[in-house]
């Protein structure tokens, strides 16, 4: 997962590459590595500002963090494709509005390195 993370809003298959890692986790049976590489598709398709890409991408999370558990990432996927907050299941250390700006930066950073 870090070389899809590091490879977000690039061409370099990363939803191909994402599809083969999914069918990894699910053989592996290690259900909460599936939400963290959402969270990773969902950083890619917010680089490439691809709104579809992140609803979906959300629906998923949704789907898989059902249970209570990790359904925070929603939140965080949400701040990173500048939406607003959908389940707010987290207390952050911070206010949300830094925390939500700390991912939003990382989107912005990323697509400023790509452009340069």
């Amino acid at each position: 997962m870090p070389a899809l993370a590091r490879d977000s809003g690039t061409d370099r298959n990363d939803l191909d590459r994402a599809d083969v890692l999914r069918e990894e986790i699910r053989v592996s049976g290690v259900a909460i590595a599936t939400a963290i590489l959402e969270l990773v598709v969902c950083f890619h398709h917010a680089v490439l500002g691809d709104d579809q890409g992140i609803t979906d991408t959300i629906t998923q999370l949704r789907d898989l963090t059902g249970s209570g558990d990790y359904a925070y990432y929603i939140d965080i996927a949400a701040f990173m494709a500048d939406r607003p907050a959908l389940l707010r299941s987290a207390r952050w250390i911070e206010d949300e509005s830094t925390v939500r700006g700390l991912w939003r930066h990382l989107v912005l950073a990323r697509r400023s390195a790509l452009a340069s």
